[in-house]
């Protein structure tokens, strides 16, 4: 008779139930692991041991479990509300962002698309970016504006340094690219071809390398702190009031004022 501690080891331990996070979690690793264009949902459900139609009793589609899948990646990326500096609240935004995206770069594309198209709306975000401001002192009729450019910022420069290579032969499309550079013509791009061995493989445009292989870490940083600075100077000239032009009577009685005063002796 064999002894119930080896039946026990042979029996498989029992799959965790099915979930809308567990299907959010395979659906990631399979857009880590395959990119935006490559997985599907079929992928995700033979992964979890289950028929594609089971996925749908949890999300309405591809489209749905997109939004399930960014709202997953951006979860830590939000900053806890404090006490401290709004410039400081703004720096670890941008950076958790970068990071988050960085960890994966396949989604850093359709990140800023979803928050701009407001199908992964996340409340806590948008919280923490207006009482930032408004610790800053924006005004409220400057508040959409400023609002506007700090989602954009977040976005655009991890947007950018991830930016997806060609899909199709990268090896050569690098090599055609570092051929092209290299022959920049300096007569007639005299300062480009100054700073050419600065900025090759290391600068947006003139580079062959992504974001992934080749971080651009000293060009965030200088991002970020630009921003804030910029904003630092932005915020106090909204709030200083402007002098209202005078109305069409008011001219008039100016001018008149100034003919008079030209006449006296």
């Amino acid at each position: 008779m064999e002894p119930k501690t080896a039946r026990a080891s042979a029996t498989p331990a029992p799959k965790p139930p099915l979930s809308l996070q567990r299907i959010t979690e395979a659906a990631l690793a399979q857009i880590d692991q395959r990119g935006l264009d490559a997985w599907s949902l079929r992928d995700v459900a033979r992964s979890l041991g289950v028929y594609p139609t089971a996925i749908y009793w949890y999300v309405g589609g591809k489209n749905q479990l997109l939004s399930e899948v960014c709202a997953l990646a951006m979860r830590t990326v939000t900053p806890p509300r404090r006490k401290g500096r709004w410039q400081d609240w703004l720096r670890e935004l941008f950076r958790r962002y970068r990071k988050a995206m960085r960890q994966h770069p396949n989604l850093a594309q359709l990140v800023g698309a979803r928050l701009v198209s407001n199908s992964s709306l996340d409340a806590s975000l948008v919280e923490g970016v207006l009482e930032a401001l408004e610790q800053a002192g924006c005004p409220d009729d400057c508040i959409v504006d400023a609002y506007n450019t700090v989602i954009a910022a977040m976005c655009g420069f991890v947007t950018l340094e991830l930016a997806q290579l060609p899909g199709d032969d990268v090896e050569r499309w690098r090599d055609e690219l570092q051929q092209r550079v290299r022959r920049i013509s300096a007569l007639e791009h005299p300062t480009l071809a100054r700073h050419l061995p600065a900025l090759a493989n290391k600068s947006f445009i003139l580079r062959w390398q992504g974001g992934g292989e080749r971080p651009m870490e000293r060009s965030f940083e200088a991002f970020v702190e630009t921003f804030v600075g910029g904003l630092e100077l932005r915020i106090p000239e909204w709030r200083a009031p402007t002098k209202a032009p005078l109305a069409a009577g008011g001219r008039k009685l100016q001018n008149v004022a100034s003919a008079v005063a030209k006449r006296k002796p």
